[in-house]
């Protein structure tokens, strides 16, 4: 499954992309998470890997997470893959006329088991929850 979703975040680029690359701040703003671990390579370059540690409700969730690209401010592309699903993220961040960021998140999933199901009968919830992701970012970055 492909797809995109776009938000713009009253906020100069170069504070978003350091806000959003800052494992330390996740915690404030996307739901479950709980802490990153650095697995191989320098954390923030090109090629590391770290071990992200999710809790919803009772269930532990974990993902490793890969930087493919980094071309900081303008983008960078990482891996997920969890024993549910893997998935390409690739981020491009455009200075608005305003002064803010328009931030676009690319997104290639390949879904297992019952979450292909979902994926299948109903791709939108992926969507939503994808917006509703970066939504809650660019609400704690321009706080």
């Amino acid at each position: 499954m492909k797809y995109f979703a776009e938000q713009t975040i009253d906020l100069h680029r170069d504070q978003v992309v350091q806000t959003l690359t800052d494992h330390r701040q996740r915690r404030h703003w996307q739901p479950g998470f709980q802490s990153m671990e650095p697995l191989d390579g320098e954390p923030g370059t090109i090629g590391a890997t770290s071990l992200l540690n999710f809790k919803f409700g009772d269930r532990p969730f974990e993902m490793i997470e890969t930087i493919l690209a980094k071309d900081l401010p303008d983008s960078y592309a990482v891996s997920y893959v969890s024993d549910q699903s893997a998935s390409i993220s690739r981020n491009t961040f455009y200075e608005t006329p305003e002064g803010g960021t328009l931030w676009r998140v690319d997104l290639e999933m390949k879904l297992k088991g019952f979450n292909n199901l979902i994926a299948m009968l109903r791709p939108q919830a992926f969507q939503a929850q994808t917006q509703g992701l970066m939504k809650a970012f660019a609400d704690y970055a321009a706080r």
